[in-house]
């Protein structure tokens, strides 16, 4: 009997043991396996990617001076965000390859995948932040009304414009037309679908007003004589400017977020700003 019970509480401790070898397997096939998903979800980061590639691409339109042009003698982008995108990969260590879109496609084609990062005076807004990630502010500015030199004293507020007899040049998609269309829906709205385009119908009688960023306005009064940027010390609204990522990839956004910051720290786009804007 002593030899029975002997053999049933050997038997139970050999079932015991092997039960634990069991789950202690189990539990560490489960941490492999989630230290492996985790290792995956580090390798698809977008800036893992670009590391791997070495190559960064940047979304830009090439219709907004001065922040991004496209020269038609050279047929390369310029400006104030080509020279950041550059320092950006510079600071990466990878290559630049950019990417041209429009403020139409602009959304479309960060969903599709078609640029890392788009640069190129873009406006910090709740509808962007709903599809993408958008970084910290490098540039505060507001919209005023570009018009003719002789008109100063016909448009000298909001309401002047928002007249019937008034006819305004705005490029599509962008915060251009939709300031105008929940502002100045009174006036002749003529949608024109190069942005470079306007400030030339402007100053040669074809349209009367373009509402744009005072640092365009201002950058078009400076080239042409017939031009006045008018209202620049109030404008009719008041925003700041950041880099349009994809939503959902912490590693990348945290990278550009600190680079962005550390350059303002650093004073380097106040020394685009002389470059470009004085």
């Amino acid at each position: 009997m002593k030899k029975f019970l002997t053999s049933i509480l050997l038997g139970l401790i050999i079932v015991l043991g092997l039960s634990a070898c069991t789950q202690n397997a189990k539990e560490n096939q489960t941490a492999e396996k989630k230290e492996t998903k985790g290792n995956d979800q580090i390798l698809q980061s977008r800036l893992d990617e670009i590391l791997d590639k070495g190559i960064i691409r940047v979304g830009t339109m090439g219709d907004y001076k001065p922040f991004t042009y496209m020269n038609p003698s050279t047929k390369q982008f310029e400006g104030f965000d080509i020279d950041a995108a550059n320092l950006l990969a510079k600071d990466l260590g990878v290559k630049i390859e950019f990417v041209q879109t429009s403020w139409q496609t602009l959304i479309k084609d960060l969903q599709d995948d078609k640029f890392d990062i788009a640069m190129g005076g873009i406006t910090r807004n709740f509808e962007r932040q709903k599809v993408g990630h958008l970084s910290p502010a490098y540039f505060t500015d507001g919209k005023i009304p570009l018009i003719r030199d002789e008109d100063k004293d016909r448009f000298k507020s909001l309401k002047d414009i928002n007249q019937s007899s008034v006819r305004i040049g705005v490029n599509p998609g962008g915060t251009n037309e939709k300031f105008v269309r929940a502002n100045l829906s009174n006036a002749q709205i003529t949608v024109v679908n190069n942005n470079l385009d306007i400030p030339k119908m402007v100053a040669e009688g074809k349209v009367d007003v373009m509402i744009t960023d005072s640092v365009e306005a201002r950058n078009y009064e400076k080239s042409d004589k017939r031009l006045y940027a008018a209202l620049r010390d109030k404008p009719f609204t008041i925003f700041d400017l950041g880099y349009l990522m994809h939503r959902d990839d912490l590693a990348f956004q945290n990278w550009v977020n600190l680079w962005v910051e550390e350059h303002k720290l650093q004073g380097t786009f106040n020394d685009l700003e002389k470059k470009w804007m004085d």
